[in-house]
């Protein structure tokens, strides 16, 4: 335990280092040198008898071993500065929160719902990321995680916080131009935007005939950003399948218009994902209660308001015929 405890400056640089990825913002974080800071580290590489970390004049990063150990010591100091805060507060949440969530998802809820939590617990601090890629709770320092759809990580922590829904959209001006579909299978004519995940196109599912059917649309444009997808359907481009509360602001609006909205399949699930329930800090606890009753009254409140969009608003465009221009040879299927 007492060479646990000589090592802990030297253990503090290094995670400090990795999570700034220079010695140099490391140094202004711990308020020392960055030659200090490389001195700390050659220490407990040469202590170890590995490297740990490359590198070049610009940044660092881990080597596998490196890698390795940074997930085991990073997890062991924050459980430390838990165990202080636990101590030092008596319970009282406190100290800094770092959470992640997707651009949309936190655009659209926590940037949202943050000032009120934060109000609450004025001695919190939270450090938001917002990235549509995977991220790894453990190795980035991550203490709560919103993720929508499939889970896989069997290590964390999870909490379900409710399910989004689909909605398939189109701006009047397409509709107008291109015809209303009358049925799914009625998109295999029309010019069909399409969101990437890992690489591939999203299958559009509808229930048609007491069954669900996929219906194999095509396009010209594709993206893995909900927000691009959203701006090209505004600007008239096509039939977009995105999540409600992303374009809830323009069907109010009626920049969009709602399609199918009895035949889409089921939205994605929400969760929260942390590390271990054991030994709870406050501040992530109370964050969790607060997502639970927040995120659920959102989702509800979303499914209602898409309910009750006016569909008058499509009157004008009922009536007009299909046009031939977006019909396309649909041979692929996704």
């Amino acid at each position: 335990m007492l060479n646990a405890l000589n090592q802990l400056p030297e253990l503090i640089a290094f995670v400090e280092s990795v999570e700034c990825n220079t010695f140099s913002a490391a140094a202004r974080s711990l308020d020392t040198t960055p030659s200090a800071i490389s001195k700390r580290v050659a220490k407990l590489e040469d202590r170890l008898g590995v490297r740990l970390l490359q590198r070049t004049t610009r940044s660092l990063s881990l080597t596998v071993e490196g890698a390795a150990y940074y997930e085991r010591v990073s997890r062991l100091l924050r459980e430390l500065d838990d165990a202080n805060d636990l101590i030092i507060s008596r319970g009282k949440p406190r100290g800094k929160l770092t959470v992640s969530t997707s651009l949309d998802f936190g655009q659209w809820l926590l940037v949202q719902s943050i000032p009120e939590f934060l109000t609450q617990y004025p001695e919190i601090q939270i450090d938001l990321r917002l990235s549509d890629r995977v991220i790894d709770l453990v190795t980035e320092g991550i203490d709560v995680a919103i993720r929508l759809g499939t889970l896989d990580d069997s290590r964390l922590m999870v909490r379900p916080l409710g399910q989004t829904q689909f909605v398939l959209c189109a701006a009047p001006s397409y509709l107008k131009m291109h015809g209303i579909p009358a049925t799914p299978n009625d998109l295999i004519h029309h010019n069909c935007l399409q969101y990437i995940f890992q690489g591939r196109p999203e299958p559009w599912m509808f229930w048609v005939d007491q069954e669900w059917q996929m219906v194999s649309v095509k396009g010209s444009f594709y993206s893995d950003n909900g927000g691009a997808l959203k701006n090209a359907a505004m600007a008239g481009l096509g039939i977009t399948r995105l999540l409600g509360f992303q374009v809830k602001k323009e069907v109010d609006q009626g920049q969009l218009i709602l399609l199918f909205s009895n035949q889409l399949s089921p939205g994605l699930a929400v969760h929260a994902l942390f590390t271990h329930q054991r030994n709870l800090s406050p501040r992530v606890r109370v964050f969790l209660e607060f997502l639970n009753h927040h995120c659920k009254q959102f989702l509800r409140e979303m499914e209602m308001d898409l309910g009750k969009s006016d569909m008058k608003k499509m009157e004008p465009i009922r009536n007009r015929p299909p046009s031939d221009k977006c019909s396309r040879d649909m041979d692929e299927k996704f």
